[in-house]
């Protein structure tokens, strides 16, 4: 009789795990006997204690020989110092023993690391002396050739974890994945779409109002090309009259290239505004992509805040067109999920109340001083014509080109030139980190402009930037900017105007007496003088916070400014919150400013009704309720107040409620408005009913993606850029971790949204939510997307019953301890417990199971089962050897 190692034991443990064994009492006994020190003194474990008769266990040999686990490839998930770098297939060898080289797991392993995969993975071949002689695709014994480097390999979770001192890195910088490792997708086409509409009916006039506004955003990928189409639809309808307009906001092509670190974009698209303010192009560019940077080595879509009196309509416009539209309760808002057309550019909110009254103002989009790391390179190239929304202006042809370059002591060198017919402009400036000061870039630009009434102009720009964030006092300054214009400098957009000045009329669907709106006004004969911009935050410790932000822009030959400050607390007590904001607005060709404030109160009723008004510790899976009251007064002496509940229900939190009451002291007296908004599997739906004093109105819509790939078609929420496909085939209603309201479809797929390109992606299935008849054999996968990629994950699933069979030979003895039982390919495997017991899943109503407990060929078997018709989570049946 021989005996086994202690530490070979351990490794026959964690292979039962590896093979999904369930519940088993000889398992449990040989853990607790391993556990209560029942060895011989020499450390070694007598296989005999499984069992009296030797021939009921299964042939342990390998484990006596310390082989441990076999030798192979294995799929694992691979860190290196701690950090994620991918998944893949590794070959792994019999680890041979080395005098003073501790092994770090059991499992007998060693994986095959070729001075290829460690170059590709960051380190520093060159300075590593052992490496020099070895083939590129030869294995490397990593603690022999690199001092204190150590691999260990976690056969229970397939993981391999790899510690390499971080001095033989090249790039010694947190968050660094080899692009080896970035995953390209697969080919499908995408459609996006958000509907908004609404129904209302002013009763002093029976007209009634419909408005519908539908974005489309379309899309095919094919390797690294992503072909993409964004689409509006807007249809107004005001008593007889309606207007109805379809437009193409952008099309384009675009890819990723990955071994320069920058992205190549034909079609419409727009510049940044690193140098030169953002401007539209229908042409090609390519530039520097910071997303392929580890974010320790990177160097902004603006929250939109506002004040709306009414249930109002909230539309943004950049560069001449809508790019988003929503309907608002009365009180503060704030939109976070904004997706803009381009990287930057100013946004244009316009705020229109259900009496036709209309508000605007404009958020500036703007960037932190322009600072690069030392030795880092960006550029962008862009060759087009100017490409603009407003049929006010041309399409002129244009080059533009900008470099920007990380100089030593933590300056930066930056330059760019604009190239058109009638404008020629460039540009020089200079960055400086001031370490414990902040940080402050300054620049300096000549335009040479041809204007519409053919006059040539002249003149520089100056601009200043200022960012510091004392983060002891709470303080962050993101922006402080000023720039200042002589009299004869203009911008490119401001050139391709086709007249000096002039404005569209945009009339009103609300009362009669409602003037128009103006709308894209411009003078050339006022050119910008002076810009002051701010944006500041401050912590105030542990009762809130304060905001600034806001801008002013004062121009030549005329008075006029055009003005936007924005100012508010968020505080709280204990877990009650409230927010006081004031606004005041100011746009050139109106005279009047607009002056809102507004204050806002939140009190959860879970903590305060069950809790005596004390902190409770919530959990995501609790619905949650709020009472809430808002108040708002404006500069036309209007003081709105509303009081109301709001909150979510259902298992997931996916579905939002809200219900307010308000009372206008102006003509609208009593108003009020309800809400639901609904995230599901197949998309997203809201609707909403308000009234007032003289109108009633309904507001509804649906978003969601259609995606059509290798497989079929997936309904799910709204894609974004880049996203996961996942394939659980089988497997319906699993619900996603981390992604309220997506679950797989009756077919197994789901989509899950706004994936992070070019940075690791935890999917994990809930496998608590799985059905009876599902199981699934690793709910848990990282991928590393490219931008704009359909990254498909799989998940093993096995679909069928689950039963505990237990196993016969042809003598009638059990099957012995530690057989392991294969089924089909739709079944899981496992391992024969104490009395031939096996837990098998996946299983079909009848089958076959090859069964093998030895090399000889009277050590193994093929049982046929058949499985009772009673509806039961787990069978159970004895089968016999055939």
């Amino acid at each position: 009789m021989h005996s086994i190692s202690i530490t070979k034991l351990a490794d026959f443990r964690n292979t039962l795990i590896s093979k999904k064994l369930r519940t088993l009492p000889s398992f449990i006994a040989v853990c607790g006997l391993i556990a209560t020190g029942n060895l011989y003194a020499d450390d070694f474990f007598n296989p005999a204690l499984l069992s009296g008769d030797t021939s009921s266990v299964a042939d342990l040999s390998r484990f006596d020989k310390g082989e441990g686990q076999p030798a192979g490839n294995y799929r694992v998930e691979v860190y290196l110092n701690e950090n994620y770098i991918g998944t893949q297939d590794l070959y792994f060898d019999i680890k041979k023993q080395q005098a003073g080289v501790a092994s770090l797991d059991n499992t007998g392993l060693i994986p095959c690391i070729s001075v290829d995969w460690l170059a590709n993975n960051n380190v520093n071949i060159d300075a590593i002396p052992a490496l020099a002689t070895l083939d590129k695709t030869q294995c490397v014994d990593l603690p022999l050739s690199i001092s204190q480097a150590s691999t260990r390999f976690d056969f229970d979770r397939q993981i391999l974890f790899i510690s390499i001192p971080q001095a033989m890195l090249v790039n010694n910088v947190r968050g660094y994945i080899s692009p080896e490792y970035w995953n390209e997708g697969i080919p499908a086409a995408m459609l996006n779409y958000r509907f908004t509409g609404s129904n209302s009916r002013n009763s002093d006039t029976d007209i009634r109002h419909n408005n519908y506004f539908l974005n489309l955003d379309s899309g095919i990928n094919l390797g690294l090309w992503r072909f993409r189409n964004e689409s509006t639809w807007a249809h107004n309808q005001s008593g007889d009259h309606s207007h109805s307009r379809w437009r193409s906001i952008r099309t384009y092509a675009q890819r990723a290239i990955t071994s320069i670190k920058s992205e190549l974009t034909i079609g419409d698209s727009n510049t940044d505004n690193e140098i030169f303010d953002s401007i539209g192009f229908r042409g090609a560019r390519l530039s520097s992509d910071d997303n392929m940077l580890p974010d320790s080595l990177k160097g902004f879509a603006p929250t939109i805040r506002g004040i709306a009196n009414t249930n109002a309509q909230v539309t943004v416009e950049q560069n001449g067109y809508v790019i988003y539209q929503t309907y608002v309760p009365p009180g503060a808002f704030e939109i976070k999920d904004l997706y803009a057309t381009s990287n930057s550019g100013n946004l244009k909110v316009t705020v229109k109340e259900n009496n036709g009254t209309t508000s605007q103002f404009t958020v500036p989009y703007s960037e932190v001083p322009i600072l690069q790391r030392e030795g880092r390179v960006k550029y962008a190239l862009t060759a087009g014509e100017f490409r603009s929304g407003s049929p006010m202006q041309e399409k002129p042809k244009f080059a533009q080109g900008t470099l920007l370059l990380g100089l030593p002591k933590g300056f930066t060198f930056y330059e760019g030139m604009q190239l058109s017919e009638n404008y020629q402009s460039f540009a020089l400036g200079i960055g400086k980190n001031l370490g414990e000061i902040g940080a402050i870039s300054a620049d300096i630009t000549h335009a040479n402009s041809t204007l519409p009434d053919g006059s040539r102009k002249e003149g520089q720009s100056l601009r200043f930037l200022y960012a510091k964030s004392l983060n002891q006092l709470g303080t962050n300054f993101q922006l402080l900017g000023y720039r200042y214009s002589t009299k004869g400098f203009y911008t490119l957009s401001e050139t391709a105007y086709q007249q000096m000045k002039g404005y569209r009329l945009q009339t009103q669907d609300g009362p009669i007496d409602v003037e128009p709106e103006i709308i894209d006004y411009h003078n050339l004969y006022y050119s910008k003088k002076g810009r002051f911009q701010v944006n500041i935050s401050q912590q105030l410790g542990n009762v809130g916070s304060m905001y600034l932000m806001g801008s002013h822009q004062t121009y030549w030959n005329t008075g006029e400014t055009e003005q936007l400050w924005q100012v508010g607390y968020n505080g709280n007590w204990q877990d009650i919150s409230y927010n006081l904001n004031g606004s005041i607005n100011k746009n050139i060709g109106v005279e009047k400013k607009d002056k809102q404030v507004a204050l806002s109160v939140s009190i959860p009723l879970n903590s305060w009704l069950m809790g005596g008004g004390k902190a409770k510790d919530i959990t995501n899976s609790s619905n949650m309720a709020y009472a809430t009251y808002s108040a708002s007064y404006d500069s036309d002496s209007r003081v709105t107040q509303q009081a109301g509940l709001s909150g979510t229900l259902l298992e997931d939190n996916n579905l939002s409620y809200s219900i307010h009451q308000g009372y206008t002291n102006k003509g609208e007296d009593a108003s009020g408005n309800l809400a639901l908004d609904y995230r599901g599997t197949y998309g997203n739906s809201n609707i909403g009913y308000g009234y007032g004093k003289h109108w009633q109105q309904v507001n509804y819509g649906t978003s969601g993606g259609i995606t059509l790939h290798e497989d079929g078609v997936t309904l799910s929420q709204p894609l974004s850029d880049t996203n996961i496909l996942i394939k659980a085939t089988g497997a319906e209603a699993v619900r996603i971790e981390n992604a309220t309201g997506v679950k797989t479809d009756w077919r197994g797929y789901a989509i899950v949204p706004y994936a992070t390109a070019y940075r690791n992606n935890r999917v994990a299935l809930n496998t608590t939510t799985l059905n009876d008849n599902a199981d699934i054999e690793n709910a848990v996968v990282n991928v590393v997307p490219i931008k704009g990629a359909l990254v498909k994950t799989e998940f093993t699933t096995y679909i069928g019953d689950k039963a505990m069979i237990t196993l016969k030979q042809r003598s009638g003895k059990p099957i012995p301890f530690g057989a392991i039982v294969k089924s089909g390919a739709t079944a899981s495997g496992g391992i024969v417990g104490d009395n031939g017991q096996v837990f098998l899943s996946g299983l079909t109503a009848t089958g076959q199971l090859n069964v093998i407990w030895g090399n000889g060929i009277d050590q193994q078997c093929i049982v046929d089962y058949q499985l009772p018709t009673e509806e039961k989570m787990i069978k159970r049946i004895t089968a016999s050897c055939s």
